[in-house]
């Protein structure tokens, strides 16, 4: 059901012209484009992010205030803060495994 619902609107979206001046239309995707973050080459030819590198990137910020704070209950405040990112980052993934 699902597939037929996307398969549904992305064959009104044709209809409809939506889709014929998109950037990169036609062009094959480079391999080095691809990797496990499922829809990266799409979001980096738009210039957005993908929810994988999103997540990645407030890690990343968090990780280096992290290593900026000196605070016992600021650095808690902060792994907390990492552990939840990291948690939503895993679900994600394997949200995408199983029904990607």
């Amino acid at each position: 059901m699902f597939n037929s619902l996307i398969e549904a609107a992305f064959r009104r979206a044709q209809e409809n012209g939506d889709l014929d001046d998109l950037k990169g239309a036609g062009k094959p995707i480079a391999e080095s484009s691809l990797n496990a973050d499922p829809f990266a080459h799409v979001y980096a030819e738009s210039g957005a992010m993908t929810p994988f590198s999103e997540l990645r990137r407030k890690i990343e910020e968090a990780r280096a205030r992290l290593a900026a704070a000196s605070d016992p209950e600021e650095r808690r405040a902060i792994q907390t803060e990492i552990s939840g990112l990291e948690m939503r980052k895993a679900i994600e993934m394997e949200t995408w495994k199983r029904y990607g």
